[in-house]
């Protein structure tokens, strides 16, 4: 189990962190204000807990129902957001958890999605979280507003949703003088920095070099032409100065038989004239069957007669 802490107050030493047996520290990102000095993460900070060796997850907190201020203020939080992971060595492809720090109720659910759908118009609809109770958690899952989830005990009873990255438990560490939340890492991937990029088109395979790509290329042109010839039978389309030779371009087959023109006939010429000539049979075939059944009738009215 992957053990982490989430703090505001101070800042503990990534020495005494390690020591405690945690990996991970959920760090906040806000606007400012004067009243948690310990509480934003630092670029200091930052390097100092990658030197030694603890996972950074960035969480987006200012106040408690911040999310209730809908779209406009989702993407200016999460445009600050972004710098502030930037400016302190984070990359742009991991996910922000933004903060319901509050007993949301349905009814609040539309401006929260519209909040994460405006964080999701600046980081991307993959890099959003959501951190809050039960209720506001799931229905993001389920509304597809956030693809990240922490989940707190607070708020929440004895629910726990499966789809959740991270769990916040309802215990508090002292570590280094500072009061810390307990988190608990529920998948492998719950947002940390270090988590390698991923090639999003690496197939495995060798590039190919211009020599291959060439006779490669040489044998798909012979099979196109092997194409041509046989459906017109000229391997090459002849262009001259006028345009393109009709004749030396699309020369037909002698055994096809001849166009009006004069011409030899194309695969396509031949089967029009075999459809042609089905139809002319199909015409005389009908008339024969209407003369022998008009035979057929003038006899039997003749023998009735006798």
């Amino acid at each position: 189990m992957t053990l982490g802490l989430d703090y505001a107050a101070g800042r503990p030493s990534p020495d005494a962190i390690k020591a405690a047996g945690y990996d991970f520290v959920v760090r906040y990102l806000s606007d400012g204000g004067p009243g948690l000095p310990g509480k934003l993460l630092t670029p200091a900070e930052a390097d100092a807990l990658r030197a030694t060796g603890i996972d950074i997850v960035a969480n987006w907190e200012t106040t408690a129902d911040r999310m209730l201020d809908g779209y406009p203020a989702g993407v200016y939080d999460a445009t600050l957001a972004l710098a502030q992971v930037i400016a302190c060595g984070g990359r742009g492809d991991r996910p922000i958890y933004f903060s319901a720090d509050f007993d949301a109720t349905p009814d609040q659910q539309g401006p929260i999605d519209d909040y994460l759908r405006g964080a999701a118009s600046v980081l991307g609809p993959g890099n959003v979280g959501i951190y809050g109770g039960y209720w506001p958690v799931s229905r993001a899952l389920d509304n597809a507003t956030a693809r990240w989830a922490w989940q707190t005990d607070a708020w929440s009873g004895s629910n726990r949703d499966p789809r959740a990255h991270l769990h916040q438990r309802i215990q508090q560490v002292t570590v280094d003088g500072i009061t810390c939340d307990v988190n608990e890492a529920l998948t492998d991937d719950f947002g940390q920095w270090s988590t390698p990029v991923v090639p999003q088109h690496d197939s495995g395979e060798t590039p190919m070099d211009m020599n291959d790509f060439t006779a490669y290329m040489s044998n798909v042109v012979s099979d196109i032409k092997d194409i041509r010839q046989q459906l017109t039978g000229g391997r090459d389309r002849v262009d001259t100065p006028t345009g393109v030779d009709i004749t030396a371009s699309y020369p037909g087959w002698p055994q096809l038989g001849q166009n009006p023109d004069g011409t030899h006939r194309t695969i396509v010429d031949g089967l029009a004239a075999v459809l042609a000539n089905l139809a002319d049979l199909h015409t005389t075939v009908t008339a024969l069957a209407r003369t022998h059944a008009a035979d057929t009738d003038a006899a039997s009215n003749t023998g009735a007669r006798q």
